[in-house]
């Protein structure tokens, strides 16, 4: 009975010390914001746990409601964190002053990528390739591109003679946009083996498992959350260790053949166009022709990353496009297949140049206006990273530390911005506006802002464009139920086109 009282008593002290400690964090935080001229912060019911609740379970309530009683700048109190969130006369304001406002240590405090594929330096030169392989490569990446998204459709999709569902066409997608993001990042020597196809597919969602735990301990301090969801990873557990060892067993013998051949044939060696001979062209990671020197684990984690980065976003944006295109058939298809002819007609049902995918001028606002109506209501989490503080033009400050989040609602749903009906899903908007997808602008923040906005856009958007073009030229697809009642699971099918039919 004693031992028993004994037990229980250490149980009850350390859960007192426990409550303690998160209490002492939430008070210091409190004390620590009547230093500045901080934004309001929301009123919340519950101590401690605040806003979290109402954050995690109906953000667009919450959002909507606190900005129209607090204004544009607000404060939110999740997760045992103070979050500011701006609205659209501040959000360029956090996307071009880069010295004070961080992303890249934004992002790591929801994903810690950094624990799992090193150091997070690798971002800043990933930013550069892909920024280097786009600035002006893409025109000569077309015809491998296009070749390789016929070659996905065919594989995945192929002749539907007959009516054929795919039943889940986020993965479908998934598998067709693998092929080419393979191509441009690993080469054409090793793109199209399965288990590296496999790794592209699967790679994100390996990671994400590990960031599902609820960042519980992030009530005292995040550091708590992060050494918790690293234990794993200390013992020797990484999500995605197969993945690496896929990526290195495949680009080994090819960089090993190309160093052979720049050594072999010298000034005559043409340089293959993608990410893997980027690292190889760093004088740190490839210092001379010796393959032993070659730093192979700073390469395979720069590649898992440019996949992280790559891969989900540009197939579920795919995904979304061709959902609304069906969902929105009786409005618009006939529209765009007939773009899709004339300039099939004029290119001679040949290879698509880059001025031919330019000219898919309807398809590239439809694009727009996809993406436009998809986007999170709050989104791109940045740390502010001033030495003490900073100081919006409104007045507002935020102390060193904070995470800034904006309010992409606020600038999609504003009249002003995007002219009338905002909330309605209005494919031309942007042709009207002469306002291509890849375009930075006050109204779209899709691919983010200022010097730091996102490198592949361009890329993302030519194979999504790429991908439509031969879905209209070639299928009718329908969805498989009477209405799409979730986005995730609904069927679409596909019929070889009949020139005199469009099912609606």
């Amino acid at each position: 009975m004693e031992k028993l009282i004994e037990i229980l008593s250490s149980d009850i002290y350390i859960q007192s010390f426990i409550i303690g400690l998160i209490l002492a964090a939430f008070l210091s935080k409190l004390s620590r914001r009547t230093k500045l001229n901080e934004p309001p912060l929301v009123y919340y019911r519950f101590p401690i746990i605040g806003h979290t609740w109402s954050f995690s379970k109906d953000c667009d309530k919450l959002i909507l409601e606190s900005r129209e009683k607090y204004g544009e700048t607000f404060s939110l109190y999740v997760f045992g964190q103070i979050m500011t969130i701006v609205g659209k006369e501040t959000t360029h304001e956090v996307f071009r002053k880069d010295q004070d406002f961080s992303f890249r240590e934004g992002f790591k405090t929801k994903v810690p990528l950094h624990l799992i594929v090193g150091d997070s330096v690798l971002d800043e030169e990933n930013f550069k390739i892909v920024r280097d392989i786009l600035g002006g490569q893409l025109k000569h990446l077309i015809s491998r591109l296009q070749k390789n998204i016929i070659y996905a459709i065919d594989l995945h999709i192929g002749e539907c003679v007959e009516p054929k569902v795919i039943h889940y066409p986020r993965k479908t997608l998934a598998d067709i946009i693998a092929i080419p993001v393979a191509n441009i990042i690993v080469g054409e020597e090793c793109y199209n083996n399965e288990d590296m196809l496999e790794t592209f597919k699967s790679l994100t969602f390996s990671l994400i498992k590990l960031f599902r735990i609820p960042p519980i301990l992030s009530f005292i301090h995040p550091w708590l959350h992060q050494q918790i969801i690293s234990i794993p990873l200390r013992f020797g557990w990484n999500p995605i260790s197969n993945h690496r060892k896929v990526v290195l067993n495949r680009i080994k013998p090819v960089i090993e053949k190309r160093l052979y051949d720049k050594k072999k044939l010298g000034d005559d060696w043409v340089a293959p166009l993608d990410a893997l001979q980027r690292y190889l062209d760093d004088p740190k990671v490839a210092p001379d022709f010796d393959p032993n020197n070659i730093n192979y684990d700073y390469i395979v984690d720069g590649i898992c990353r440019l996949v992280f980065g790559a891969m989900t976003t540009t197939s579920n944006h795919a995904t979304q496009v061709l959902y609304d295109l069906v969902e929105r058939k009786q409005q618009y298809w006939q529209e765009l297949y007939q773009e899709a002819q004339e300039i099939n007609k004029k290119c001679n049902g040949n290879e698509l140049t880059f001025d031919d995918i330019a000219s898919m001028v309807k398809l590239d606002s439809f694009v727009k206006e996809s993406l436009r109506c998809d986007s999170d209501i709050v989104t791109l989490p940045h740390k502010c990273i001033s030495k003490s503080y900073y100081t919006f033009a409104n007045g507002y400050q935020v102390p060193s530390g904070r995470i800034v989040s904006l309010n992409y609602y606020d600038t999609n749903n504003d009249e002003e911005l995007q002219g009338q009906n905002p909330t309605e899903f209005y494919a031309f908007r942007h042709l009207e506006r002469n306002s291509p997808a890849i375009k930075l602008e006050r109204n779209f923040l899709k691919f983010g802002g200022g010097k730091h906005a996102c490198p592949g856009r361009t890329l993302a958007v030519n194979e999504i464009k790429m991908f439509i073009h031969k879905v209209l030229l070639k299928y009718d697809v329908r969805i498989d139920t009477k209405e799409i009642e979730t986005k995730k699971d609904v069927g679409l099918v596909f019929e070889n086109r009949k020139e005199s039919v469009i099912n609606i």
